[in-house]
């Protein structure tokens, strides 16, 4: 292997070692149901999304908390107020 071609490999790790180090953890990127919504904090807003029959009965909600279900199927997003989920079709 030449000189220029280990440089670059060398560089190229040293970039994605970076990434590494700066990353975000997205929600989409947890396993569902891996954290459960009290080990969140309060004020936080989930939107999960699936099926229509994946709707979950009643959502894990915290003081201050939203949950969001979008139903990719149907295109309603579900909205839960506390006792019950309430929906709107979107165009």
């Amino acid at each position: 292997m030449e000189i220029q071609q280990l440089i670059k490999k060398i560089d190229d790790l040293f970039k994605k070692v970076q990434q590494l180090e700066i990353r975000r953890v997205y929600q989409q990127m947890i396993i569902p149901d891996a954290i459960k919504m009290r080990h969140m904090g309060e004020g936080n807003r989930f939107v999960r999304s699936g099926l229509e029959t994946n709707l979950p009965s009643s959502p894990e909600l915290g003081t201050d908390s939203s949950a969001f279900y979008f139903a990719t199927d149907t295109n309603k997003l579900y909205i839960h107020n506390g006792t019950a989920w309430v929906s709107t079709t979107l165009s």
